[in-house]
């Protein structure tokens, strides 16, 4: 078999194949996710390093930080050094940002006060894993100490939230050319369609989304609506507290830690959302559904 070859779109790369085929076994071509590390640093000082999709590492650099409470605001950070083939969209970022061909696979956040490690709350490893993007590393005894109730008033129609995951699935460009990426989507208020990150590890997906946002200043995300892939463990619950999102759904199944997460920070917590319908968790008061569904 050949080595990946890049192609056009950031992430992924084209590889030769054996088919196991009774009908007609060949070789052909395929198109497979493409993973890469990530280096992570903080004033130059390295925080992580994960294994992620490229295409937008700012995003996802400011959305690890914002959920580990390093970054509140667009206003902490001085700036930004990281390659160009980092991220796709660099026009109107707001950030200085330093573009240096030979910082590939790192992003250099420096900030506008100097960082104290302690005040974030948590005895923190970042796993080098696109399966966790805080493992092992967080109590719940740190998330009452460093994460408000998520405020808001708005309420859920259950038959909006029934129509999500089609249109997540349907937004899913490098997932129906590759079938190796988990997404997030998130319904800001007011929005038809959803904003969406694909990526190898949904954590990174949903620190993709938010850092987007962090980008646009509009954080913390009221009444705002997050739906995941795959299962909401603790870390997506986590994530979706430290950005102030109101309801996280999931097509999978939630974690036992999840649902004291969004029971403890108030998250509306829906899993095994199917068009036919899901299980709630936590805080069904935000869901508005016909008498009988919800009891």
């Amino acid at each position: 078999m050949q080595s990946p070859n890049p192609v056009a779109r950031a992430g992924e790369v084209t590889v030769q194949v054996r088919r196991l085929s009774e009908g007609a076994p060949g070789t052909a071509t395929d198109r497979v996710v493409r993973e890469d590390p990530l280096q992570v640093l903080v004033d130059s000082r390295p925080l992580g390093i994960l294994m992620r999709t490229p295409g937008s590492d700012l995003e996802l650099a400011l959305g690890l930080l914002h959920s580990e409470q390093i970054v509140r605001s667009p206003a902490d950070v001085a700036s930004v050094r990281l390659a160009p083939s980092g991220q796709r969209m660099l026009g109107a970022l707001g950030l200085p940002v330093g573009l240096d061909p030979e910082a590939e696979n790192l992003v250099d956040v420096h900030l506008a006060r100097p960082w104290a490690e302690e005040s974030s709350g948590w005895q923190r490893v970042l796993a080098s894993s696109s399966a966790c993007g805080i493992c092992g590393a967080a109590t719940i005894d740190a998330i009452r100490r460093t994460h408000p109730r998520v405020g808001g008033s708005r309420t859920f129609e259950l038959e909006r939230l029934r129509g999500l995951p089609d249109l997540l699935r349907a937004s899913q460009q490098l997932f129906h050319s590759t079938g190796g990426l988990h997404a997030a989507g998130l319904l800001l208020p007011g929005a038809e369609e959803l904003e969406v990150a694909e990526d190898v590890g949904r954590h990174n997906a949903v620190d993709k989304l938010v850092g987007r946002m962090f980008l646009a200043d509009r954080l913390p995300l009221t009444d705002s609506c997050l739906l995941v892939s795959g299962r909401a463990g603790f870390e997506i619950l986590q994530k979706a507290a430290a950005a102030g999102i109101a309801l996280v759904a999931s097509i999978s199944a939630p974690s036992s830690l999840a649902v004291e997460v969004a029971e403890l920070t108030g998250i509306t917590l829906v899993g095994f959302l199917r068009a036919g319908g899901g299980n709630v968790y936590t805080h069904p008061e935000r869901l508005n559904a016909h008498p009988g569904i919800l009891v």
